[in-house]
C-alpha cells in the first residue's frame, strides 16, 4: 500500500481557453497537513476540487490512497470536504447536519429489492427522505455525539443553525466532515468568514485536531500566516503551477523564486548583476556591491537577492556585518515594541527594516542618518 494518501500526476485543468491548473504533480504523505497557498486565481481551489471530485482533470491522474479516482464521484471517494461557506442545511438541526454524511454513506452501493436493483438516484432520494423525516438510529446518534464532542460542541444536537455563531457553524461543518472518518479531509478556506481573533484560535485548534486524529488534511488558503502556523508542508501556487513545495521554515527562510519571497511575509528584493569573488559572491546594482553567498544554480549574470526586514540591523548592531552601508530613515511606523523603518541607501535603494525596541532612546526618527547592515548568509540569492 502506498505511503501517500493523495497523489497528483501531471494534472492539468482547463476551462475553455483558460488553464487553471497547469501540469501539477504532488504527493501528500499519510497523516500530513499540506496547505495549497497562493493569491486568488492561482489554481489552488481548482486543484482541491480535482482531489474532491467536483472537477475532472483535463489531463493527468488523481489518486486517493492507491485508487485512481479521476471519474469517481465525490461521495464515493474516501474524502470529506469543508467549504468556505460551510454549506450547512438551515432547516436541519446541528445533529441532523452532522449525521448527513453518515446517512449518505449508507447509499454508497445500490440496494436490491424484490423488484430488482434500486438506482443510485432513488437511493439518494430515500436517504434524504429518511433524513428530513428525522429517523435516526442509536449508532448514528452516538457517532454524532462523539463528533460534536471532538469539536467542543457537546449538547448542541438540537440547536438550529441560525442559533449558532460563525465559529460554531464552522465547527459543525468540521464535525460533519469528520464523522465519516475519511482518509483525507479537504478544507477550502474554512476560516475566511471568521473574525481575526477567532481565526487565530481556530488555526491552533485545527492543527491540534489534525495531529490528534492523524488524518491527512489538504487545506486551501491565501493567508500566509495561516499556512505558516498550521502546515507540515506548503505548496505555493502561482499561475496554475507549484512554485515551491517545502516546510514553513524552508518556504520562509529559503524561497526559491522572487514570487515566493515576495508573497510569503514581507521582504526586500534587490536585483542586479551576480559576480563570484574569493570570499563568496556579490550582487552589484547602481554603484553598490552587496555580499551574498555563492549559489551554484545561478546560470546568468542577472540575479536578485531577498533579505527579510527582521534580518537587517541598524546603528551599532550593523557595524562589522558583511554588508554595511550608510542610510537615511525616510519613513517610520511606531508599533510599541517594534519599529518599522524605511531606510534609503546612498544609491537610492530603499530597504524596509524591523527593529525590536528594547531600550528607551533606541527608536529611530525620520531624517536620521544611520548605519545599516546584515550578514551575507541572510541574503537569499534567487535564480528565477
Amino acid at each position: 500500500m502506498s505511503q501517500y494518501d493523495v497523489q497528483l500526476e501531471n494534472v492539468t485543468k482547463r476551462f475553455d481557453d483558460v488553464t487553471a491548473v497547469d501540469d501539477v504533480s504532488l504527493s501528500i504523505e499519510r497523516g500530513e497537513f499540506l496547505t495549497l497557498l497562493g493569491p486568488s486565481g492561482c489554481g489552488k481551489t481548482t486543484t482541491l476540487r480535482c482531489i474532491a471530485g467536483f472537477e475532472t482533470p483535463t489531463e493527468g491522474d488523481v489518486y486517493v490512497r492507491d485508487d485512481r479516482v479521476n471519474r469517481v464521484p465525490p461521495f464515493e471517494r474516501d474524502t470529506s470536504m469543508v467549504f468556505q461557506s460551510y454549506a450547512l442545511f438551515p432547516h436541519m438541526t446541528v445533529g441532523e447536519n452532522v449525521a448527513f454524511g453518515l446517512k449518505m454513506q449508507g447509499i454508497s452501493s445500490p440496494r436490491a429489492t424484490d423488484g430488482g436493483t434500486v438506482s443510485r438516484a432513488s437511493g439518494i432520494r430515500a436517504s434524504l427522505d429518511n433524513l428530513i423525516g428525522r429517523h435516526g438510529n442509536e449508532e448514528i446518534n452516538a457517532r454524532v455525539t462523539e463528533a460534536l464532542e471532538l469539536v467542543e460542541l457537546p449538547g448542541f444536537e438540537d440547536r438550529m443553525i441560525s442559533e449558532l455563531s460563525g465559529g460554531q457553524q464552522q465547527r459543525v461543518a468540521l464535525a460533519r466532515a469528520l464523522i465519516t472518518e475519511p482518509a483525507v479531509l479537504l478544507l477550502d478556506e474554512p476560516l475566511g468568514a471568521l473574525d481575526l481573533k477567532l481565526r487565530k484560535n481556530m488555526q491552533v485548534e485545527l492543527k491540534n485536531l489534525q495531529e490528534e486524529l492523524g488524518i491527512t488534511f489538504v487545506y486551501v488558503t491565501h493567508d500566509q500566516e495561516e499556512a505558516l502556523t498550521m502546515s507540515d508542508q506548503i505548496a505555493v501556487m502561482n499561475g496554475g503551477d507549484i512554485e515551491q513545495l517545502g516546510t514553513a521554515t524552508e518556504i520562509y527562510e529559503q524561497p526559491e523564486t522572487e514570487f515566493v519571497a515576495d508573497f510569503i511575509g514581507e521582504t526586500n528584493l534587490v536585483r542586479g548583476t551576480y559576480r563570484e569573488t574569493d570570499t563568496g559572491a556579490v550582487i552589484e546594482t547602481d554603484g553598490l556591491s552587496f555580499a551574498v553567498s555563492r549559489d551554484n544554480d545561478v546560470t546568468s549574470s542577472s540575479a536578485s537577492f531577498a533579505i527579510r526586514p527582521e534580518k537587517i540591523r541598524l546603528g551599532d548592531d550593523a557595524r562589522g556585518q558583511d554588508n554595511e552601508f550608510r542610510g537615511e530613515v525616510v519613513e517610520e511606523i511606531y508599533k510599541g515594541n517594534l519599529g518599522k523603518f524605511v531606510v534609503r541607501l546612498e544609491n537610492g535603494q530603499q530597504l524596509t527594516v524591523d527593529m525590536q525596541i528594547r531600550d528607551q532612546g533606541a527608536y529611530r526618527s525620520t531624517g536620521e542618518s544611520i548605519q545599516v547592515g546584515w550578514s551575507r548568509e541572510n541574503a537569499v540569492v534567487l535564480t528565477s
